[in-house]
């Protein structure tokens, strides 16, 4: 008995000291293997119907993970919380009784205990203690383990609320510290390299983008990488393709652990093959509404849990105003039709311009005017035709490409600029654009004219290059339903 006493002495004081749950792991199978065959082990704690691996520590691979959540319906360890008494499979390769048995059968494992602990008569958490042979644990075995659990399950739940406590203080100082870099400029974009830095030391990923929903497409407007992807800011992809689709549709985080076992959605094939192996994605929620999702990615497999959930959940809900702010209600932006404004088209040209100048290379630009427009908000209402705008805006954005932008120029009229554009590239993209119009607004009878310039051919200035493409636009206007692209 007084070496029992000593041993239990050993575990409560390795607790006591112990700096995470990890530690705690993997002291308790450095004394107990002493005793008791213990190649895995690990305490699932409950929450609700789920269980949260802790402490796990394994001398052979393992299914489950550090970290990780399982669903508690079906294991055994819901069969232990019900009874509240030990459950122990003698062999695996005989019997599996629950769904979590032939994962642990698959890395090798063939008896397991599982020991409830509990605190003030209710199951808190299940020890699971396994080996990889058959009928490894004794009947002195089990009365050994059942009256050591008897002894750490207070100390074990007293370092559990610590550790909680100590995740949630560094959870508020941490959400705090990055929410003040974003709150320190309404424009986003200007912060968002230091705000991405900062990040990082929390939370490991090669790529962090900020999607903005347009329509039926989601917009990078924010992209920070170590690996190359394609998906820079600005780009714009169909949002059927994404994950994101799913965290917009259900309002929820979407943690997707290893892409390689669970291709979902089609651009995830494209992520493994650039490398990425986990993401985490988070709705973008302003005044009730989802207008984009903030994406992790790792080259990792299983980089995502409940910590990294948390940390990114709390801080979203923090930012998700400013960032909102900054790209649905900044000074660039029409609120009417959600595309950029007049002002930001300028200051577009003028930055094409002079990348232009320094790597060579062209651009092109149409300019878009409504036919029919004031006949049909004349006839039904302002309302109507700002209704006729919105859509007319979907149509645009849905039609272009990827690196195409779209701005409501005044009035009834749109322009799209096309970086790095041959003029006839922008005549198929202009007919395309142009029939969907036609085909879609119908029963409005409304249809587009279009008038396209082309940098440096038809001017080397903003003037020049809008003072062209509104020539060719005013002559398109003359027959309706025409483009424009020369003389």
């Amino acid at each position: 008995m007084n070496e029992i006493l000593k041993l239990v002495y050993e575990l409560n004081a390795t607790i006591i000291t112990a700096q995470s749950f990890s530690d705690v792991g993997n002291k308790i199978v450095e004394i107990l293997s002493k005793k008791v065959p213990m190649e895995w082990m690990s305490l699932g704690i409950i929450k609700e119907d789920k269980i949260y691996i802790s402490a796990a520590s394994s001398k052979i691979p393992s299914y489950f993970k550090e970290g990780e959540i399982i669903p508690l319906e079906g294991t055994a360890s819901e069969h232990v919380i019900k009874t509240a008494s030990i459950l122990y499979e003698k062999d695996l390769s005989k019997e599996q009784k629950f769904w979590t048995d032939k994962y642990h059968y698959q890395t090798g494992i063939r008896s397991i205990v599982r020991i409830p602990l509990l605190f003030k008569g209710k199951v808190f958490a299940v020890w699971v203690i396994a080996s990889d042979k058959p009928n490894a644990y004794t009947e002195k075995d089990i009365e050994l383990l059942k009256l050591i659990a008897s002894q750490i399950s207070i100390p074990l739940r007293s370092f559990l609320f610590y550790d909680e406590t100590k995740k949630q203080a560094e959870l508020f100082k941490t959400v705090n510290k990055l929410a003040q870099i974003v709150h320190s400029d309404i424009n986003i974009n200007s912060v968002f390299k230091k705000f991405a830095e900062e990040l990082k030391k929390y939370i490991p990923f090669e790529r962090l983008s900020i999607g903005i929903v347009e329509g039926k497409n989601i917009k990078y407007a924010a992209v920070s990488e170590v690996i190359r992807t394609g998906r820079f800011e600005g780009t714009s992809i169909p949002l059927k393709y994404t994950a994101s689709q799913w965290v917009i549709k259900n309002k929820k985080t979407l943690v997707r652990k290893d892409l390689i076992k669970e291709k979902e959605f089609p651009l995830e094939e494209k992520k493994v093959k650039q490398g990425i192996r986990s993401t985490l994605h988070v709705p973008l929620i302003y005044k009730g509404k989802v207008f984009g999702t903030i994406n992790l990615s790792s080259t990792k497999p299983n980089v995502y849990g409940e910590w990294e959930k948390m940390v990114l959940e709390t801080l979203v809900s923090q930012i998700s105003s400013i960032i909102a702010i900054s790209y649905l209600y900044s000074p660039f932006y029409n609120h009417l039709t959600e595309v950029y404004n007049r002002r930001y088209f300028d200051e577009k040209i003028d930055e094409e311009i002079k990348y232009r100048e320094r790597y060579g290379g062209g651009f092109c630009v149409c300019l878009c005017d409504l036919d029919n427009f004031k006949r049909y908000n004349d006839s039904y209402g302002h309302i109507q035709g700002d209704n006729c705008l919105r859509e007319v805006a979907i149509i645009m954005k849905e039609n272009i490409r990827k690196t195409d932008l779209v701005f409501r120029y005044g009035g009834d009229e749109f322009a799209i600029i096309m970086p790095n554009t041959s003029m006839e590239e922008a005549i198929k993209v202009s007919e395309r654009l142009k029939n969907a119009i036609k085909e879609r607004m119908k029963d409005k009878g409304i249809t587009i004219s279009i008038g396209i310039a082309s940098y440096p051919i038809d001017g080397r200035t903003r003037t020049e290059i809008i003072d062209k493409a509104d020539r060719r636009l005013l002559k398109a206007k003359e027959i309706k339903n025409l483009i424009v692209y020369k003389g």
